[in-house]
């Protein structure tokens, strides 16, 4: 099942014979050239009972203590039935290769599905594609998620490529290639939180608006006073413009692979309207004067591909910031918060605004913004003192008010 032994000569040389180690005084006699030796321990061992295959583990000579622990716990394994014991060479395939079958064997809507892909070439495998299963570390997991926060990203983003990295090691420890997952107890940024809103001015808007490329600049305006996504935004087209500029309708979105895809928690061909304040719709209209679209009728067009590309309308983005003395953490999608922040600020109702961003349902808006409805208890306050106040005051007195 398993046994310690060393592979060296250094036994038999002492002995001056080939011992015999399933002779107990030849596996005694071995054993104590072993210890004083300096070559590798060997365990050789089966996983899966006489049938399995013959493999081998090499520990340093002073690592005795551990191979032992090794054999104790496929005995161990043997006694209860179970396989606990993880063979050493199955954490040796390359995190990248074991990725991408992970995700071949998930079932997932388009959208999730590219979601999914985005992280793992923009994010996860730059970093650890690389490593051997067993090399990754938690702190590794660790450096990742920092890397990502101060290179801006946000919080929601930060927190679906963990999930994903979770799922990978997750998946590892299942099929017995890891004993245990390194995500373990990895601090993570909040979803969402009142010092995340920091809502610019229309003036730090405006210069954030030009200091991107030009052929771009509108798309800034879309998501600040339109509160689009930015695969929203860069999937703008002509056919979005409904009512005379009054009015758009989405239902397209730029997805991270460059192409076109239904809008987040829709299905395709499906579609939602929002506002378009007139001063959006002038600087719309001023887009198409000047740069036109592209072959498609799409306002917005990449370098090297029909449409732009979300990493690098990002380094765009980020530039530009500086130029508009705003907060280098600001994020593209914290022009979107601040649409909804002024929103809110001048009373229309969270259902209404829901609809317009697109959430899921009510609920999530609720939990993103609820913090921003404090207002309405006062005004609820005021509201019902005054039906009040006016239902028990005689009309004679009321007039004379």
């Amino acid at each position: 099942m398993a046994s310690l032994i060393k592979k060296c000569e250094c036994a038999d040389t002492k002995a001056g014979r080939t011992l015999d180690l399933r002779k107990a005084d030849d596996r005694k006699s071995a054993e104590r050239s072993w210890n004083k030796c300096g070559h590798s321990w060997v365990v050789r061992y089966r996983l899966g009972g006489r049938d399995a295959k013959q493999q081998e583990q090499s520990y340093p000579h002073h690592m005795r203590k551990d191979a032992e622990a090794f054999i104790l716990e496929i005995k161990s394994d043997k006694v209860s039935g179970l396989r606990r014991v993880i063979d050493p060479k199955a954490g040796k395939v390359v995190f990248s290769d074991y990725a991408d079958k992970w995700l071949a064997g998930r079932v997932l809507k388009p959208n999730t599905l590219e979601r999914y892909r985005s992280y793992l070439r923009n994010h996860i495998k730059p970093a650890l594609g690389h490593l051997k299963l067993s090399a990754i570390k938690r702190q590794h997991v660790k450096d990742l998620i920092a890397k990502m926060r101060n290179d801006g990203y946000a919080a929601s983003t930060i927190n679906g490529c963990y999930a994903v990295l979770n799922s990978v090691l997750d998946e590892a420890v299942r099929d017995k290639l890891l004993t245990d997952s390194p995500c373990t107890e990895i601090e993570l940024p909040s979803a969402v939180g009142k010092k995340d809103f920091y809502v610019p001015t229309w003036a730090q808007i405006a210069t954030l608006a030009d200091a991107m490329p030009a052929d771009w600049a509108a798309a800034i305006w879309l998501m600040a006073g339109c509160g689009l996504r930015i695969g929203e935004a860069l999937a703008f087209n002509e056919d979005c413009l409904l009512f005379g500029g009054r009015r758009i309708r989405i239902s397209q979105q730029v997805t991270q692979k460059h192409g076109l895809g239904p809008l987040k928690h829709r299905e395709e061909g499906e579609y939602r309207d929002a506002p378009l304040p007139p001063f959006v719709n002038a600087v719309t209209t001023a887009h198409l004067d000047t740069h036109g679209t592209n072959p498609d009728g799409y306002l917005f067009q990449g370098r090297k591909n029909p449409y732009v590309n979300h990493e690098v309308f990002r380094v765009k983005f980020k530039a530009a910031l500086k130029a508009a003395g705003m907060p280098e953490d600001f994020t593209i999608h914290g022009l979107r918060h601040a649409y909804a922040s002024m929103q809110l600020s001048q009373g229309i109702p969270i259902t209404d605004l829901s609809h317009w961003l697109g959430h899921k349902d009510i609920n999530e808006t609720y939990k993103t913004y609820a913090h921003l409805l404090e207002e309405a208890w006062d005004r609820a306050l005021e509201v019902m003192e005054t039906a009040y106040q006016e239902a028990i005051t005689p009309v004679e007195d009321r007039a004379a008010c």
